[in-house]
């Protein structure tokens, strides 16, 4: 294990300390009628009170038993409570307390702070609850140097997505560190986090663990590693759901048996009997806010030569396996991405006062080849913590006011439902077992799709043929966003409109490539332009050669990313095999051999794969017929959804 810490400056953090309501989720495993598999169903308990602590029995996947301490997540839900107690399930359980609990006001002589998401001083629940509750606190982060930022197990981050997340932890160590006259920084320490944060806890003697839960299952799965190692009846662990505008478990305590709605429709009705939880106040900087444990000195594991652990820094890009010359190019959307809390801010209150636009944004009506970010740009900082779900919701709020209701978009399409489609991707994969695949998934649909790496790296490197195409994953490539529109065409041609690839394949180089890549939005999505999952038009193909046409007729966008056809006729742009081989010479590329012909026919492809999507789905349709006529199976198949546990 090697530490590294960054380089060490001033800054401290103030913390506003009131009595709270509690909402805990509790997961009862049970063998009884009310658990799908090795999954049990949840439910949520509200308690007044500052002290309570409860334990939880959380089932993983494998259906391996692991307990944890339970969170209170504060007095940001006590709307939510209240609204709720009428219809939620509520059983009230009695613990007692360990010793990592806060009795009488006495503080946690030494806790951590886990950071992964939540890179913010704003609305940050669990790091403002962290502070006040403790007299030492350690903010750390850990990097695993095999696969840096992974989301799915072993699977890095691209060199974009990595950056960013440096930039925004190098921000808050700025922010931790400078202002505090060298009594607090960010520890940054490299290792499996079920290995290192077991360690860090005893060797410190820590007492309490804050961290943001998250709702994807392989950080689930993973912190299920990291908590199995770390005795909780002398560490209280505090987990935060505060990375969506609801707890998911909130979601599923307003539906019938615990099981997530199917479609956008009916999770909008139970988001709508909601109200998102106000912000907590800031984490200020003052002198109040806890410095490092005097017990740092003890942390030695993997400690670098110097003596003095202000001299650490936090591994740079190269240090991490990357390439710097990734980024060249990687400010060339219109948005510069560069991460950290204070950028996200800058760029939502730049957004804020577009009130028009705001207002009557609508998303499938911007473009998916503007040449500079045609949405807020916001969704990296979202992703990433950076910025608050709940400040930008009410931001929006804010802003709404401003216009006549009869003129406000409303959702899906506006930024609020850009915001509740995110809660409602997450609720899916939260609730479905093996989302991020097709077999053994309940809700997806099996489709005999090719394998073919050759046709996959084609498209990974923009070498398809089809210039529109080409020109988004070029731009993936180079900046780490693309528009969600780009994102359909670029999948629907890779799975069932033309090449017929797995939607798991595309998934994975989205989440490695993606600046914002959210694993529990990046499989739905994949799921739904396949028509795998969650939308079933599969008659409804996107041309990659007439859809770019529509929003940009002229070919700015291909011109930009593929400059070998700067100077292409605009007839010819878009389907550079039709152009007579003088102009080819003419402008310098020549098809098939500087540019590849067409990878596949188009038109004919997308018939064929209709026909083979119809049979897919004829398929289906008997399964689905023949389990019927089993007993109990209609049963059986209205269960196949119940939800996952942690």
């Amino acid at each position: 294990m090697r530490i590294h810490s960054l380089s060490r400056s001033r800054n401290l953090l103030l913390i506003f300390s009131s009595n709270t309501a509690i909402s805990i989720i509790f997961y009862l495993a049970t063998a009884g009628n009310r658990i799908f598999g090795n999954f049990a169903l949840g439910f949520s308990i509200s308690i007044l009170g500052s002290t309570t602590s409860l334990k939880t029995l959380s089932t993983a996947r494998s259906g391996k038993s692991t307990f944890a301490r339970v969170n209170r997540l504060g007095n940001i839900y006590n709307d939510n409570i209240a609204a709720n107690k009428r219809k939620s399930r509520k059983i009230i359980m009695s613990g007692s307390k360990s010793s990592g609990d806060v009795v009488g006001g006495k503080k946690h002589e030494v806790a951590i702070h886990w950071f992964r998401n939540g890179l913010r001083l704003h609305d940050n629940l669990c790091l403002l609850q962290a502070t006040e509750q403790s007299s030492t606190l350690l903010p750390l982060y850990i990097i695993d140097p095999d696969a840096p930022f992974a989301q799915t197990t072993g699977r890095k981050a691209g060199a974009i997505r990595a950056n960013f997340v440096l930039e925004s932890i190098e921000e808050m160590n700025t922010k931790l560190s400078e202002q505090s006259e060298g009594k607090s920084q960010m520890i940054v320490l490299q290792g499996k986090p079920e290995e290192i944060l077991p360690e860090v806890v005893k060797q410190l003697g820590a007492t309490a663990l804050f961290y943001e839960r998250e709702p994807a299952a392989p950080i689930r799965e993973s912190d299920a590693k990291v908590l199995d190692r770390i005795d909780t009846k002398k560490v209280k662990v505090c987990g935060f759901d505060t990375h969506t505008l609801h707890p998911m478990e909130h979601y599923l305590a307003q539906t019938k048996d615990q099981v997530a709605p199917s479609t956008y429709g009916v999770f909008t009705k139970i988001f709508n009997k909601m109200s998102v939880p106000e912000e907590v106040p800031d984490v200020s900087i003052d002198e109040n806010f806890p410095p490092l444990p005097l017990s740092i000195g003890d942390l030695t594991a993997g400690k670098a030569d110097s003596k003095d652990a202000c001299q650490w820094k936090c591994p740079t890009l190269e240090e991490l396996g990357y390439d710097p010359e990734d980024l060249e190019n990687r400010f060339e959307s219109g948005i510069d991405f560069v991460g950290g809390e204070d950028a996200a801010v800058a760029l939502l209150d730049r957004m804020m006062k577009r009130t028009q636009w705001v207002c009557t944004f609508e998303k499938p009506k911007t473009s998916p080849n503007a040449i500079t970010v045609d949405t807020t740009g916001l969704s990296a900082y979202v992703k990433h913590g950076c910025i608050s779900p709940r400040r930008f919701y009410h931001e929006l709020s804010k802003v709404y006011a401003k216009c006549s209701a009869s003129k406000l978009s409303k959702p899906p399409v506006s930024l609020h439902g850009q915001l509740m489609w995110r809660d409602y991707n997450n609720l899916m994969a939260y609730t479905t077992p093996k989302f991020d695949q097709m077999l053994d998934n309940p809700v997806a649909r099996q489709i005999p799709w090719d394998d073919d790496p050759k046709i996959l790296d084609a498209w990974k490197k923009g070498r398809t043929g089809y210039p529109y195409i080409d020109a988004i994953m070029t731009q993936l490539k180079q900046t780490g966003w693309i528009h969600h529109l780009a994102r359909h065409s670029a999948a629907c041609f890779l799975t069932r409109g033309d090449l017929w690839q797995s939607w798991e394949r595309g998934a994975e180089v989205f989440e490695e490539e993606l600046i914002d890549a959210d694993w529990s939005i990046n499989n739905f999505n994949w799921q739904w332009l396949s028509c795998t999952a969650h939308f079933y038009q599969y008659f409804r193909c996107y041309s990659p050669v007439a859809f770019g046409k529509k929003t940009d007729k002229d070919g700015e966008y291909i011109r930009k990313w593929l400059p070998q056809f700067k100077d292409w006729p605009t007839k010819y742009i878009y389907e550079p095999w039709n152009a007579p081989l003088a102009i080819q010479q003419q402008n310098g590329v020549i098809i098939g051999e500087d540019y590849p012909h067409p990878i596949v026919e188009h038109k004919s492809i997308s018939k064929s794969n209709m026909a083979r999507m119809k049979a897919a789905y004829d398929e289906h349709k008997a399964t689905v017929a023949a389990a019927s006529k089993v007993k109990d199976g209609p049963k059986t198949l209205s269960k196949k959804r119940a939800r996952t546990k942690k």
